[in-house]
Protein backbone atom coordinates (compact mmCIF):
# COMPACT_ATOMS: atom_id res chain seq x y z
CA UNK A 1 0.00 0.00 0.00
CA UNK A 2 1.29 3.79 -0.60
CA UNK A 3 -1.19 5.38 1.16
CA UNK A 4 1.35 6.42 4.10
CA UNK A 5 3.49 7.32 0.97
CA UNK A 6 1.00 9.41 -0.74
CA UNK A 7 -0.29 11.15 2.92
CA UNK A 8 3.11 12.26 3.52
CA UNK A 9 3.74 13.44 0.10
CA UNK A 10 0.66 15.66 -0.21
CA UNK A 11 1.64 16.97 2.96
CA UNK A 12 4.85 18.40 1.79
CA UNK A 13 3.53 19.82 -1.54
CA UNK A 14 0.74 21.77 0.61
CA UNK A 15 3.41 23.33 2.92
CA UNK A 16 6.30 24.14 -0.37
CA UNK A 17 3.19 25.84 -2.07
CA UNK A 18 2.27 27.85 1.19
CA UNK A 19 5.82 28.97 1.18
CA UNK A 20 5.69 30.49 -2.39
CA UNK A 21 3.21 33.41 -0.91
CA UNK A 22 5.56 33.88 1.70
CA UNK A 23 7.91 36.05 -0.57
CA UNK A 24 4.95 38.26 -1.46
CA UNK A 25 4.52 41.85 0.66
CA UNK A 26 2.21 44.16 0.99
CA UNK A 27 3.43 47.56 -0.69
CA UNK A 28 3.46 50.59 1.24
CA UNK A 29 2.06 53.41 -1.00
CA UNK A 30 3.27 56.60 0.76
CA UNK A 31 4.08 59.84 -1.23
CA UNK A 32 4.05 60.36 -4.99
CA UNK A 33 3.33 56.79 -5.66
CA UNK A 34 0.60 54.97 -5.92
CA UNK A 35 -0.79 51.91 -4.46
CA UNK A 36 -1.17 50.50 -8.72
CA UNK A 37 2.33 51.64 -9.14
CA UNK A 38 3.84 50.04 -6.38
CA UNK A 39 2.08 47.03 -7.50
CA UNK A 40 2.84 46.57 -11.10
CA UNK A 41 6.71 47.53 -10.33
CA UNK A 42 6.86 44.41 -8.12
CA UNK A 43 5.68 41.95 -11.44
CA UNK A 44 8.90 40.03 -11.25
CA UNK A 45 7.81 38.76 -7.56
CA UNK A 46 3.98 37.90 -9.45
CA UNK A 47 5.86 36.20 -12.59
CA UNK A 48 7.84 33.90 -9.96
CA UNK A 49 5.08 32.88 -7.67
CA UNK A 50 3.39 32.09 -10.78
CA UNK A 51 6.17 30.28 -12.00
CA UNK A 52 6.43 28.12 -8.34
CA UNK A 53 3.16 27.58 -7.92
CA UNK A 54 2.75 25.45 -11.73
CA UNK A 55 6.14 23.93 -11.38
CA UNK A 56 4.72 22.15 -7.79
CA UNK A 57 0.98 22.00 -8.86
CA UNK A 58 2.41 19.86 -11.79
CA UNK A 59 4.68 17.89 -9.75
CA UNK A 60 2.09 17.19 -7.53
CA UNK A 61 -0.78 16.09 -10.78
CA UNK A 62 1.70 14.18 -11.86
CA UNK A 63 2.70 12.61 -8.49
CA UNK A 64 -0.73 11.76 -8.12
CA UNK A 65 -1.34 10.51 -11.80
CA UNK A 66 1.78 7.59 -11.34
CA UNK A 67 0.75 6.67 -7.81
CA UNK A 68 -2.87 5.42 -9.50
CA UNK A 69 -0.75 2.92 -10.63
CA UNK A 70 1.85 2.29 -8.12
CA UNK A 71 0.26 -0.04 -5.67
CA UNK A 72 2.97 -1.15 -3.81
CA UNK A 73 6.74 0.24 -1.88
CA UNK A 74 10.52 -0.27 -0.11
CA UNK A 75 12.57 1.58 1.23
CA UNK A 76 14.13 2.67 -2.12
CA UNK A 77 11.17 4.19 -3.61
CA UNK A 78 10.79 5.61 -0.46
CA UNK A 79 14.01 7.09 -0.76
CA UNK A 80 13.85 8.41 -4.54
CA UNK A 81 9.92 10.01 -3.38
CA UNK A 82 12.06 11.78 -0.78
CA UNK A 83 14.32 12.93 -3.19
CA UNK A 84 11.88 14.51 -4.84
CA UNK A 85 10.35 15.91 -2.10
CA UNK A 86 13.46 17.85 -1.48
CA UNK A 87 13.70 19.45 -4.57
CA UNK A 88 9.73 20.39 -4.11
CA UNK A 89 10.77 21.92 -0.68
CA UNK A 90 13.71 24.00 -2.60
CA UNK A 91 11.43 25.20 -4.87
CA UNK A 92 10.36 28.51 -2.80
CA UNK A 93 13.90 29.26 -2.42
CA UNK A 94 14.70 29.03 -6.30
CA UNK A 95 11.66 30.74 -7.41
CA UNK A 96 12.37 33.57 -4.63
CA UNK A 97 16.00 34.35 -5.84
CA UNK A 98 14.34 34.12 -9.38
CA UNK A 99 12.27 37.29 -8.18
CA UNK A 100 14.81 39.07 -6.89
CA UNK A 101 16.81 39.10 -9.72
CA UNK A 102 15.09 38.58 -12.78
CA UNK A 103 15.42 41.46 -14.89
CA UNK A 104 18.97 41.97 -13.52
CA UNK A 105 22.36 41.65 -13.75
CA UNK A 106 22.51 38.62 -12.32
CA UNK A 107 19.62 37.47 -14.02
CA UNK A 108 21.17 34.27 -15.60
CA UNK A 109 21.93 32.75 -12.19
CA UNK A 110 18.92 33.12 -10.64
CA UNK A 111 17.78 31.31 -13.94
CA UNK A 112 20.53 28.42 -13.78
CA UNK A 113 19.37 27.93 -9.89
CA UNK A 114 15.55 27.72 -10.82
CA UNK A 115 16.13 25.30 -14.17
CA UNK A 116 18.64 22.94 -12.17
CA UNK A 117 15.87 22.69 -9.55
CA UNK A 118 13.53 22.18 -12.46
CA UNK A 119 15.39 19.33 -13.67
CA UNK A 120 16.10 17.49 -10.70
CA UNK A 121 12.30 18.01 -10.44
CA UNK A 122 11.91 16.10 -13.75
CA UNK A 123 14.47 13.70 -13.41
CA UNK A 124 13.09 12.48 -9.85
CA UNK A 125 9.91 12.34 -11.62
CA UNK A 126 11.16 9.69 -13.99
CA UNK A 127 12.95 7.83 -11.41
CA UNK A 128 10.08 7.17 -9.69
CA UNK A 129 8.24 5.70 -12.46
CA UNK A 130 11.18 3.64 -13.58
CA UNK A 131 12.24 1.99 -10.30
CA UNK A 132 8.25 1.17 -9.72
CA UNK A 133 7.84 -0.58 -13.58
CA UNK A 134 11.08 -2.36 -13.20
CA UNK A 135 10.19 -3.86 -9.80
CA UNK A 136 6.68 -4.86 -10.39
CA UNK A 137 5.01 -2.23 -8.68
CA UNK A 138 2.81 -1.18 -11.24
CA UNK A 139 -1.10 -2.73 -11.47
CA UNK A 140 -1.64 -5.75 -13.54
CA UNK A 141 -3.78 -4.14 -15.63
CA UNK A 142 -1.74 -1.38 -16.66
CA UNK A 143 1.31 -3.40 -18.16
CA UNK A 144 0.21 -2.83 -21.40
CA UNK A 145 0.60 1.20 -21.36
CA UNK A 146 3.92 1.21 -19.11
CA UNK A 147 6.06 1.79 -22.52
CA UNK A 148 4.14 4.24 -23.76
CA UNK A 149 3.93 6.32 -19.92
CA UNK A 150 7.42 5.51 -19.49
CA UNK A 151 7.97 7.21 -22.57
CA UNK A 152 6.27 10.25 -21.59
CA UNK A 153 8.20 10.72 -18.29
CA UNK A 154 10.98 9.95 -19.95
CA UNK A 155 10.47 13.68 -21.54
CA UNK A 156 10.51 15.11 -18.03
CA UNK A 157 14.39 15.08 -16.95
CA UNK A 158 15.07 15.27 -21.10
CA UNK A 159 13.30 18.43 -21.84
CA UNK A 160 14.03 19.95 -18.51
CA UNK A 161 18.11 19.31 -18.59
CA UNK A 162 17.67 20.81 -21.78
CA UNK A 163 15.94 23.71 -20.70
CA UNK A 164 18.79 24.37 -17.88
CA UNK A 165 21.36 24.06 -20.49
CA UNK A 166 19.41 26.75 -22.32
CA UNK A 167 19.78 29.21 -19.48
CA UNK A 168 23.02 29.55 -19.78
CA UNK A 169 22.10 31.09 -23.87
CA UNK A 170 18.90 32.66 -23.60
CA UNK A 171 17.09 33.55 -19.88
CA UNK A 172 13.65 33.98 -21.50
CA UNK A 173 13.94 31.20 -24.17
CA UNK A 174 14.14 28.81 -21.30
CA UNK A 175 11.52 30.73 -18.98
CA UNK A 176 9.19 30.16 -22.41
CA UNK A 177 9.97 26.41 -22.80
CA UNK A 178 9.24 25.78 -18.90
CA UNK A 179 6.03 27.19 -19.61
CA UNK A 180 5.50 24.66 -22.73
CA UNK A 181 6.79 21.87 -20.52
CA UNK A 182 4.22 22.84 -18.25
CA UNK A 183 1.22 22.60 -20.37
CA UNK A 184 2.43 18.80 -21.83
CA UNK A 185 2.14 17.72 -18.20
CA UNK A 186 -0.68 19.59 -16.90
CA UNK A 187 -2.93 16.91 -17.91
CA UNK A 188 -1.03 13.34 -18.12
CA UNK A 189 -4.21 10.96 -18.43
CA UNK A 190 -4.76 13.20 -22.05
CA UNK A 191 -1.16 13.71 -22.49
CA UNK A 192 -0.51 10.04 -23.10
CA UNK A 193 -4.48 9.33 -24.65
CA UNK A 194 -3.67 11.71 -27.70
CA UNK A 195 0.16 9.92 -28.38
CA UNK A 196 -0.86 6.59 -28.59
CA UNK A 197 -4.28 4.74 -28.13
CA UNK A 198 -2.58 2.35 -25.52
CA UNK A 199 -2.93 5.70 -23.59
CA UNK A 200 -6.76 4.94 -23.39
CA UNK A 201 -5.52 3.11 -20.30
CA UNK A 202 -5.43 5.87 -18.31
CA UNK A 203 -9.24 6.51 -18.58
CA UNK A 204 -9.39 5.14 -15.20
CA UNK A 205 -7.30 8.26 -13.79
CA UNK A 206 -9.14 10.95 -12.12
Amino acid sequence: MTSRLEAFSDGVFGFAITLLVLDIHVPSANGDLSLISLLTADWATYLAFLIGFFTILICWINHHFMFSYIYKNNSKLLLINGFKLLVVTFTPFATAVLSRYINTDQQETAVNLYTFNFALMGLSMFGIWLYASRKGFLKTETQTSMKIISRYYFLAPTLSFLIFALSFVNVWLCLGLSGIMFVVFLFPEQAIRYVSPIGSRAEGYG
